[in-house]
């Protein structure tokens, strides 16, 4: 059996973020997480192409190095810019009046030819229901006794002209696309938020530094994104603007740092440096807070906004992942203004505890759906090179185990001497 190791990479606003992994039995485990600065992104459209493929050889390269074996392909990550859904019915005959992968594979090959919107291309087709025999499961009925099966099929699209772009430019840095995925697609499927919402709605927020990514999950399905051009950069600029520090000083801070809650309030220094004329200079808990409170309401304000027709429609909570989760300020801020409960998800997944990588675990999950009907298993990694590089740590694992059992039998005797 091929070993199911695969790479996935994300275009944020900021920088590349690359996830490799391998499934082995129900696990999966990490192999390497790495993430590059990047400056010719901005909005999620490529602004600067040349230093968008000079971040992703970079990433491509020095994840090769520490792996020991060459990234092939990856799963690429798009964003939910200008998200459509087309929900379709699709029916097929089954091949012998049994149901197999080859009928639900057909359904979807069926479905992916549906006439879309010119501004949008197929990201996913899910499969959200299967019927026969007037049954339906969201399981797949393999092996099921049917002359028909009908798949609900819901096909997840988003900007054209953001997908090729992206595209083109990992096949310009010699790197092929294994499969790709939408984000909040990825997310739900991390963070099994499908099956949460049978009895509720669930708003979910991926927060970047630039961007607000919001989408609205409804039984069981994907229904709605909405793009905010607004996010954690509108708090760290009020840092920024009034103490002038480093910006990823200023990021850990904000992030970690914050409360508006006044009996938590320290008025404590919490960091402390000097200026260019050597001047010391200190911050309190209490200062950034005050310094950044406005800022943060006025994004949590928005978001209220944004989602008040969801809000006013029924029971529904709020999920938030990506950079913002981990600025539990933020997240308490928005639970006050929406006046619903919303909680952060950090992935469980060793190596990888990081909302901020909440995406690009999910695609894996979302691709090994897609091999249930498809078979079609590849790998990322060069296997040869991969193979050849555990053959050789594991006969230096040995040797070395040999080795200590034969310093073992000596030490006894030199104890003995003294």
């Amino acid at each position: 059996m091929i070993k199911q190791i695969y790479g996935a990479l994300e275009f944020t606003d900021r920088e590349i973020k690359l996830v490799v992994g391998e499934f082995y039995n129900t696990r999966f485990n990490i192999i390497r997480v790495e993430k590059e600065p990047c400056k010719g992104i901005e909005d999620f459209e490529i602004k600067d192409r040349e230093a968008v493929k000079k971040s992703v050889t970079n990433i491509i390269r020095r994840a090769n190095e520490l792996i020991g074996a060459s990234i092939e392909r990856v799963i690429l990550i798009i964003p939910s810019v200008n998200f459509k859904r087309f929900p379709l019915k699709v029916n097929v005959k089954t091949a012998n009046g049994i149901v197999s992968k080859n009928d639900i594979n057909r359904a979807v090959k069926k479905a992916m030819k549906t006439s879309i919107d010119r501004d949008v291309m197929i990201i996913n087709a899910v499969c959200v229901k299967y019927t026969c025999n007037g049954i339906s499961t969201r399981r797949i009925p393999e092996k099921e006794i049917s002359e028909d099966l009908i798949v609900d099929i819901d096909l997840l699209c988003a900007d054209k002209a953001i997908t090729f772009d992206y595209v083109s430019v990992l096949e310009e840095c010699g790197v092929q696309i294994l499969d790709i995925s939408l984000d909040m697609f990825a997310v739900c499927k991390e963070a099994a938020l499908f099956e949460q919402t049978v009895n509720q709605n669930i708003i979910l927020l991926k927060i970047d530094y630039e961007t607000t990514t919001l989408a609205l999950i409804s039984k069981g399905k994907l229904v709605n994104c909405e793009i905010l051009y607004n996010g954690l950069d509108s708090i760290l600029k009020k840092v920024n603007d009034k103490y002038h520090l480093p910006y990823n000083v200023i990021d850990r801070l904000v992030k970690y740092n914050t409360t508006f809650t006044p009996n938590e309030f320290s008025d404590d220094s919490i960091f402390a440096w000097k200026n260019n004329e050597g001047v010391s200079n200190s911050i309190s808990e209490s200062e950034l807070s005050d310094t950044v409170k406005e800022a943060t309401r006025n994004l949590a304000v928005e978001i209220k906004e944004t989602c008040n027709p969801i809000l006013n429609s029924g029971q529904t909570n709020i999920v938030v992942v990506g950079e913002g989760a981990k600025m539990d300020a933020l997240v308490k801020m928005i639970s006050d203004e929406t006046k619903v409960n919303a909680k952060t998800y950090f992935p469980e997944t060793i190596g990888i505890r990081d909302s901020a990588y909440v995406t690009l675990l999910g695609s894996f999950y979302g691709y090994r759906d897609m091999l249930q009907i498809n078979d079609n298993m590849q790998s990322s990694i060069n296997l040869f090179q991969f193979s050849e590089l555990v053959e050789k740590k594991t006969i230096d694992n040995e040797e070395e185990s040999i080795t200590a059992r034969i310093k073992n039998l000596f030490e006894p005797k030199k104890r003995e001497e003294l």
